[in-house]
């Protein structure tokens, strides 16, 4: 199976987390040419990662390749059987998709360049990533895994969330995001030596080290 992206891209660090969780063969691979050649459109007509070739299927959008992920190699599902666990962790990822990582993106493309600087912007999102930091402290387990004891869907969101907040907060006077937020802070410090996180989170923080140390 291909993963078409970077590893520094909390989307597709969601695939890579699902494939080491469940033993999956993979290889990640940075498009020839980039995102919007003619061979890569034809792929994925938005030219955006992640997308996934497994044999002759392609999939891309994160929130479709997981469960597709699961409904091709049922062991050690990711998305728990029961209603109510599955919901659990739907919505632990959703808050950290959308109310930690997303202003967490708003930060660190200002520090990278990728967005202009604006102090108000940038207030803003650190707001935001707050207010959806002690969301997420309310709802998630203090490790080893974001729901209790099994790696689930909700941990494939939940760290590249983590990774970005705790990187771009310092940048913006914010020097411990996770001050205050004790279950948070636990589970980081539990799911980095998970095996299936342990070498992702290591070569995702070198990555951004070395992209914050070259500015």
């Amino acid at each position: 199976m291909k993963i078409f992206g970077s590893a520094l891209s909390p989307f597709v660090a969601r695939v890579i987390l699902a494939c080491e969780y469940k033993g999956l063969d993979y290889s990640l691979i940075m498009p020839k040419g980039g995102m919007k050649t003619p061979e890569f459109l034809a792929m994925n007509p938005f030219g955006k990662m992640p997308t996934v070739k497994d044999g002759s299927t392609i999939v891309y959008e994160s929130n479709v390749i997981l469960p597709y992920l699961d409904d091709k190699n049922p062991k050690k599902k990711i998305i728990p059987a029961s209603a109510a666990a599955a919901g659990k962790a739907r919505l632990i990822a959703t808050v950290s998709e959308t109310y930690v990582q997303e202003p967490a993106l708003d930060l660190f493309r200002q520090i990278v360049g990728r967005a202009p600087k604006d102090k108000a912007a940038a207030k803003k999102a650190l707001a935001e990533m707050e207010f959806g930091l002690d969301i997420l402290n309310g709802y998630i387990k203090p490790g080893p895994c974001a729901t209790g004891k099994s790696f689930t869907i909700a941990d494939c969101y939940v760290i590249p969330a983590l990774l970005f907040a705790t990187a771009a907060g310092p940048v913006f006077g914010l020097k411990d995001p996770l001050r205050g937020r004790p279950n948070v802070k636990k589970y980081l410090a539990a799911i980095k030596k998970h095996s299936a996180a342990k070498a992702h989170m290591t070569e995702t923080k070198k990555i951004m080290k070395s992209r914050l140390s070259a500015l």
